[in-house]
This record gives C-alpha cells, sequence and structure tokens, in this order.
C-alpha cells in the first residue's frame, strides 16, 4: 500500500499504551502519548459496562488518544497497530501467524478496520512456535534487523519482564524462546522471603564481582539449589543487600543465558540503561565479545516504528 506523509504507531501491551505520530520520510516522532490503559486494564473497564461492544469500546479509547495530538495533517489517517490490542482481550483478537516468516511482513495475519471519517486502523497479528507465542515483539524485531546487513544471522536478545530470544536466518525469523527473567525476579525481590534480604540500589561497578558470581551459578545450572543462600548469608555473614540484589539478578539472567555457552552463533543484544549493561556483562563472561553485538539506543528507540513502516510498504490483506 501507499506509505502516507505521517502514520501513527500504536504499541498496545497488557499493562501499557503508547501512541506517537509519525513523520514517515525520517520517522521522526512528531508527538507521543502514553497512559497506563494497558489491554488488560481496559478490558476490565469494559467488562464493567454492556452499552458497546469490545471492539467499539476499545476503537472509543483510541480514537480519544489519537485527538490529543495537535501536529496531525487533514486527510486520511492510517493507525498501524501491534501487541495485546489483537488478543482475546483487546480490539479483535487474530490468530497467531507460525514460524517461520519474512522479514517482508507478508506472513503475518493483519486486518483493516474503520474507526470513523478519515481514520483506518491496521491490525498486526502475533506470532507462535509449536509450543511458543509473543505479540508486538516480532514487529520490534523486523524493526531491528532492518539496521543490519542483509545477510546477517544469529539470536536477537529482547531482555525484559518476559525476555524473548528469537533465531533469525535467511531473512526469516524461524524460531524463538520465551524467559520470564524479569517477572521471578520481581517474584523473588518482591514477594519471597529473599525479599527481606535484597535492597536495590542503583548501578555501581563495585557490584560486579556479586553479580557475576551469580551468573556463574545460573550458567552451570546450580542456582534452584543457590536461591535460599542468599537468606542464609544475610543471617549468617551479613552479607549486604544491596549485593544480595545484583547476585540474584545475575543467577537469573545467567540461568536464561545458560544454553548460549557452547554457541557458534552471533548474538545481537537489543536493550538499553542498565539491562545493557548488565545483559552484556554477563555475556561477555562466558562468550567472546566480538560475537556480541550492541544495538544504539536510538535503533532500539525506532525499531518498532521502523516495523510499523515495514508492515505499510510491504504487507498486503491476506488469509
Amino acid at each position: 500500500m501507499t506509505l502516507p506523509q505521517q502514520f501513527i504507531s500504536c504499541d498496545w501491551g497488557t499493562s501499557n499504551f503508547r501512541i506517537r505520530l509519525i513523520d514517515s520520510l525520517n520517522l521522526k516522532v512528531l508527538e507521543e502519548f502514553k497512559t497506563d490503559m494497558g489491554v488488560n486494564k481496559l478490558y476490565q473497564k469494559f467488562k464493567n459496562q454492556d452499552r458497546v461492544s469490545q471492539e467499539q469500546f476499545f476503537k472509543d479509547y483510541l480514537i480519544e488518544q489519537v485527538g490529543l495530538f495537535t501536529e496531525l495533517k487533514e486527510g486520511e489517517i492510517l493507525i498501524v497497530a501491534s501487541g495485546m490490542i489483537t488478543s482475546a482481550i483487546g480490539m479483535t483478537e487474530l490468530p497467531y501467524a507460525k514460524v517461520p516468516i519474512s522479514f517482508s511482513c507478508e506472513d503475518l495475519f493483519i486486518e483493516f478496520k474503520s474507526l470513523g471519517k478519515d481514520f483506518q486502523i491496521l491490525l498486526i497479528s502475533g506470532l507462535k512456535t509449536k509450543n511458543n507465542v509473543m505479540r508486538g515483539e516480532e514487529i520490534q524485531a523486523i524493526g531491528l534487523i532492518e539496521y543490519l546487513p542483509a545477510d546477517s544471522e544469529g539470536i536477537l536478545i529482547l531482555p525484559g519482564t518476559h525476555s524473548k530470544h528469537i533465531n533469525f536466518k535467511l531473512n526469516k525469523i524461524n524460531d524463538f524462546t520465551t524467559f520470564m527473567t524479569g517477572e521471578l525476579f520481581e517474584i523473588f525481590s518482591e514477594y519471597s522471603i529473599l525479599s527481606n534480604s535484597i535492597k536495590r540500589m542503583e548501578w555501581d561497578s563495585k557490584f560486579i564481582g556479586s553479580f557475576l558470581e551469580g551468573v556463574k551459578v545460573g550458567t552451570t545450572n546450580t542456582h534452584m539449589s543457590s536461591f535460599f543462600s542468599i537468606r542464609a548469608n544475610h543471617l549468617l555473614h551479613n552479607t549486604l543487600l544491596e549485593k544480595n540484589y545484583y547476585y540474584l539478578s545475575g543467577m537469573l539472567i545467567g540461568s536464561e543465558l545458560a544454553y548460549l555457552k557452547n554457541t557458534k552463533e552471533k548474538i545481537f543484544l537489543s536493550s538499553s540503561g542498565i539491562l545493557n549493561e548488565l545483559y552484556l556483562r554477563a555475556l561477555t563472561s562466558f562468550i567472546s565479545a566480538d560475537r556480541v553485538f550492541c544495538f544504539e539506543e536510538e535503533v532500539i528507540d525506532k525499531a518498532l516504528i521502523t516495523g510499523h513502516k515495514k508492515m505499510i510498504e510491504g504487507v498486503t490483506i491476506n488469509k
């Protein structure tokens, strides 16, 4: 389809909502709005009313948020939306596309819907393997890979609450795995007995020893018998709570990355801030640094909108 002068990029996840008005030519973000009205929260609001359908309830919220833009040009407006918006608790459920899928996007399921006069939304499906699913990260991955040489291959790591490891080769996403690293860290540090032996503190290089010790435990698959040692060391040896915090982080990240110890593949890391520091430290503790590639923050920030632009340019209505 024809690329408009502007489009609206919508990232609608389980817990958060974000829309950005994009200049299609240079992918400059002209305006941006974020709220905590993720799909799950809005779905609960929908269930507490009986005036309109689920689809219309989500459309109404989206139209309201789009109305906040002041630099939106007149004419037909295209909104490109990915994430949990196409789940059973979103605007419209779309089936997952099955790997492998091409970077050119034609393998993804899509659906166009009208939001009223001059407003059209392009909804994008998620992706599945035999025993895994994701919604939204596949568009980010397609956007990131756009910045790599055409013959690139390896494993793309997207750290987070549910980290994704995406295998790509020959211009296709061939497989992916999900690791609940971020969620497990929150559970252990906030809700388990270990919470009394841990204290969050901003990253400082003085914690690197504790972190890498935890990584080693995680990568050698001895973390299950080592979790309680955090509590015991606090009680018996007065181990600093801050050190325990990064030791636990190292164990969980190490466990996530353990299968990569013997891989010959190149690793592409898409993270920023403290997560980038920790994952890079963990990876290079057992992988040669020349096999780990880190995306620049500007590229990471533009990944989703780059993927959305590719959807506009390359996808056709199918299935």
